[in-house]
């Protein structure tokens, strides 16, 4: 069976016996995979400087006739990240991880998206980065509107059980129309500046969302 190349992100990768690595990717043209890179623990493995989260990769695998595909090789492009921020980096990549699965064609671009805004400079990029995958998965609504009824309410609404909802639906905790306003001001780009409350309103909103589709908690979004 012919090789097949794409350009991927690392996900994870699992110890499978005393030498070889179970490395799931990211793929630009085919999705989530989940690959056996033999030998890979070895000290002079040609994966062992290669296979790292955070970076650029081409990688190169042959399909397994009926099951997992083996990974040949693996060339490391750029980093996405400086190294100050690599921590938020893999914070990133373990939600990513929950949020695409094996068999997916999406989460490349996603995540690639995601690591931009947190490339960037904003006091408040892992947030953006988080929201902007947890939207990209489809696990967010229209902050114009109230998640349950659907009506359009420009006053202040609540967030109940990763939810954004209006009074008549039911109360929480209190979003404010400018915290709103300014979540989708600093997606778009705009130069917005975060209160400590509105930030931390914003993290909350994040907590709730992971708790309630069961992905572990960081340590940013930890109570």
């Amino acid at each position: 069976m012919a090789e097949m190349h794409d350009h991927a992100l690392l996900l994870r990768r699992i110890p499978y016996g005393d030498t070889s690595l179970i490395c799931h990717f990211l793929t630009e043209q085919h999705g989530r995979i989940a690959l056996m890179a033999r030998g890979a623990k070895r000290p002079k493995s040609v994966f062992r400087a290669s296979l790292e989260p955070l970076y650029a990769l081409n990688i190169t695998w042959r399909p397994g006739r009926s099951g997992m595909g083996t990974l040949t090789d693996v060339q490391r492009g750029s980093a996405c990240l400086a190294v100050s921020q690599s921590m938020d980096g893999l914070e990133l990549l373990a939600i990513a991880s929950r949020l695409f699965h094996e068999g997916d064609h999406q989460g490349f671009e996603e995540v690639n998206a995601s690591l931009q805004l947190l490339a960037s400079s904003h006091a408040q990029r892992l947030l953006m980065a988080v929201w902007q995958l947890l939207d990209a998965a489809g696990w967010l609504g229209d902050l114009s509107h109230c998640w349950q009824c659907g009506s359009s309410v420009d006053q202040e609404m609540y967030w109940r059980q990763a939810q954004l909802v209006c009074a008549p639906c039911g109360g929480g905790m209190t979003i404010s129309t400018g915290l709103r306003k300014s979540i989708v001001a600093v997606l778009s780009g705009q130069q917005v500046r975060f209160s400590i409350a509105d930030a931390s309103s914003w993290s909350e909103m994040i907590r709730q969302v992971l708790m309630r589709h069961d992905i572990r908690l960081t340590d940013s979004f930890r109570k």
